[in-house]
């Protein structure tokens, strides 16, 4: 049977069309007041719809809450010009229904050379037109979502009935797919993303063949929801016998960049009611929920799944394997950092994208890739020998090796490393992942662009065996509770004999022989096992304990470093919110360190992690600051109260005058920005005087004092504790 001309029979009258998203509105904000800069829609509870930037501006949200509580006849008008508490002028107009029932606000932000001449009622006149539009889509939003919810939308608490946490492969967007076909009556429901390689059919009953139905429809409806980029509706179906005999709503899903990458659709009988308005927005909720479900298994810049979902499918693919070998290449991309020096991390960023392309290419359909940390890669290729890894990765190699990274008449070259490691059933995918790293690490040694096959007796070299001792101490220590926390203090160079701003609490752990170890000597362990967000967790609770057993004055703050897996887990603070209240504290005695190069790379989980820990009172630190210099430009996104200059400038400034002039390039920029500077390893009085040279006012190191139990600086009194658990 033919497949059906979707457009050719598809009813004018019923095919209706909802916006997707608020960024229409913010476009034609910014071609009304071109001047506008950052814009910003947010609901009635103040929560961000949409930010022309892709994150909530806290000063914004500031603003808008200030003005709510403090003058709510500001809002009860169509807008006025305020200021910001930075000192910006913004423009904020409420958003209200035909019964003046609060729906939301417009906040954007104004030049401050033309903010004398742009009143509030010339803004509001101007944008007029979008208020109402926006005021009309609230309004509707409300209607459907809110008050009669349950007559007006029978089904929508189907799409409370997935996690976007729930990681479980595509067992979720099943799950959420064939709730929403029972729900809404459908006989048949698909979800298809070709580039993904997902595809999923639901029906109730076996009486609709669901794969001869998609594979006649499912690319022409593709084709109409990239061409039109809007819902579709079929309610009146032609006659013709090519024609799906079923009613027909499609809805497209976008990515990040609202590219069109796929479809969600419902099909009825023709006996069955037409699809309405509802079954349209509820299926947009749909689209937009896959979005977030996908998003937490595969990763935002390449696509490829993330390292939990590449360990369970290789994990299953084990199980379900009999003695047939298999293989797991390990791929690092040679010195990226030269790529993000010489043109930005957004060419490094291209770089990353492109070499996945080519890995994708070359590994083959029934491959397993997945985008494992910032430039690492892992490839599983099921029921193929390590000669055969090796044939791909030397595609791999070749094909990288024409890529470059070119701008202008400046050009990097690209290339990569790569490990390979047999595999068989009873291998643990952790210990598969060691081993190809272990080999991608000699490949590198040996020159680089190279690969190299695990050999397993020359693979436990002298650091990879007390890195395997280590993580056996580790596991122990868990078992017995058997952690300690030392503590040094941050002292006021200018003032080295007043009492410290803070105290950085070091974790230490107690070995087999009863000896407490410093954190090198296991960090990279934890790192390794992913341990780093357990070792996070034992440090806030244990000092939750300790503070909430302790005078309010003898811990008045505590600041806890963040590693990289709990950043990249986007739990981190919610937990660590939950910890402070059960133990009765309040967030206000906490400041959280995030370590620079972490924070940088993942800057949309650094985002949320400081917008819902300072939202809720605390403190924001950046560890390790300068070694990557570029994110320096990234301190808008990053609005944190301490900067700790990294310690391997610190040490060279005296005979260095690159590191002196980087340190006091630093501190010149935090004084712009109003944010205070640490200098991390002050080991001499030379060192001290130096930085207070280049105004730097706080320091940290053996001249300004040494480790000591924490238990001893709280029975102290000491004004401020700042803690790290070691891991970044």
């Amino acid at each position: 049977m033919a497949a059906p001309s979707i457009p050719r029979n598809a009813d004018p009258d019923s095919a209706r069309a909802v916006g997707d998203g608020y960024a229409p509105y913010g476009q034609l904000i910014k071609m009304l007041l071109p001047s506008a800069g950052s814009i910003a829609i947010y609901d009635s509870s103040h929560e961000v719809l949409w930010c022309s930037d892709g994150y909530a501006h806290p000063d914004l949200r500031a603003l808008l809450d200030r003005l709510s509580a403090a003058s709510p006849e500001t809002l009860a008008g169509r807008g006025s010009v305020e200021m910001t508490a930075g000192g910006v002028p913004a423009f904020v107009a409420a958003l209200k229904s035909e019964h003046s029932r609060p729906l939301g606000a417009v906040v954007l932000e104004l030049r401050n050379d033309q903010a004398p001449r742009q009143t509030g009622s010339l803004l509001s006149g101007l944008l007029r037109p979008v208020l109402d539009c926006l005021e009309s889509r609230l309004t509707l939003e409300n209607t459907l979502l809110g008050g009669d919810r349950d007559a007006a939308v029978d089904g929508v608490d189907l799409l409370l009935s997935v996690d976007e946490d729930d990681r479980e492969d595509a067992g979720a967007l099943r799950r959420l797919l064939k709730q929403c076909v029972t729900d809404l009556g459908c006989v048949l429901g698909a979800l298809s993303i070709p580039d993904k390689n997902l595809s999923i059919s639901c029906a109730p009953d076996d009486s609709v063949k669901s794969s001869q139905l998609l594979d006649r429809t499912q690319r022409h409806l593709l084709a109409w929801a990239q061409l039109n980029n809007r819902p579709m509706v079929v309610n009146r179906v032609g006659s013709a016998s090519e024609v799906a005999p079923y009613k027909i709503l499609t809805c497209p899903i976008r990515d990040l960049q609202s590219r069109v990458v796929g479809i969600v659709a419902l099909f009825r009988s023709t006996a069955a009611p037409d699809f309405e308005l509802r079954d349209i927005r509820i299926l947009e909720f749909v689209s937009r929920k896959t979005v977030g479900v996908l998003r937490s298994q595969h990763d935002g810049l390449t696509g490829l799944i993330n390292r939990l979902i590449f360990e369970r499918r290789v994990r299953s693919l084990l199980d379900g394997s009999d003695s047939a070998p298999h293989s797991l290449l390990y791929i690092d991309i040679d010195k990226l950092e030269a790529v993000n020096q010489t043109f930005g991390l957004h060419a490094g960023d291209e770089v990353i994208r492109r070499v996945a392309e080519v890995i994708v290419r070359a590994a083959g359909d029934n491959a397993l890739v997945s985008r494992i940390g910032g430039d690492r890669f892992a490839v599983f290729l099921p029921e193929r020998s390590a000669a055969e890894a090796d044939e791909v990765g030397s595609l791999i190699i070749a094909a990288t090796a024409r890529l470059g990274y070119m701008s202008g008449a400046d050009t990097v070259p690209v290339s990569v490393s790569i490990g390979v490691v047999g595999a068989t059933r009873s291998d643990r995918v952790g210990h598969l992942l060691a081993s190809a790293e272990v080999a991608c690490k000699r490949a590198k040694s040996q020159g680089r662009s190279r690969l190299v096959v695990h050999d397993e007796d020359t693979a436990l070299l002298p650091a990879r065996r007390r890195e395997m001792v280590a993580w056996e101490s580790l596991q122990e220590a868990f078992k017995t509770n058997d952690f300690r926390l030392e503590s040094q203090p941050i002292m006021g160079l200018r003032a080295p004999h007043a009492e410290p701003l803070a105290h950085e609490v070091f974790i230490r752990m107690r070995n087999a022989g009863g000896e407490l170890i410093a954190a090198d000597k296991f960090l990279a362990a934890a790192e390794r096992y992913e341990l780093l967000p357990a070792l996070d967790r034992w440090v806030l609770c244990t000092l939750t304990e300790i503070a909430k057993t302790s005078p309010p004055e003898a811990a008045r703050c505590l600041t806890l470093n963040v590693s990289a897996q709990s950043l990249a887990s986007g739990k981190y603070a919610a937990f660590a919110l939950e910890q402070i209240e059960r133990a009765g504290l309040s967030p206000s005695m906490f400041c959280f360190e995030l370590n620079e190069s972490a924070a940088v790379s993942r800057l949309s989980e650094a985002e949320q992690l400081i917008r819902e820990l300072t939202r809720a009172g605390s403190k924001i630190a950046l560890d390790d600051f300068g070694y990557g210099l570029s994110s320096l430009a990234h301190l808008k996104r990053l609005p944190v109260q301490y900067l700790k200059i990294d310690g391997r400038f610190v040490r060279r400034i005296l005979d260095d005058r690159v590191a002196e002039s980087i340190v006091s390039g630093i501190a010149r920029a935090a004084k712009t920005l109003g944010v205070g500077v640490i200098a991390e390893h002050v080991e001499n009085a030379a060192l001290a005087d130096k930085l207070r040279e280049l105004d730097v006012e706080y320091g940290q190191g053996f001249h300004l004092g040494r480790p000591r139990p924490l238990l001893k600086v709280v029975e102290e009194r000491a004004p401020m504790v700042a803690v790290r658990s070691g891991g970044s």
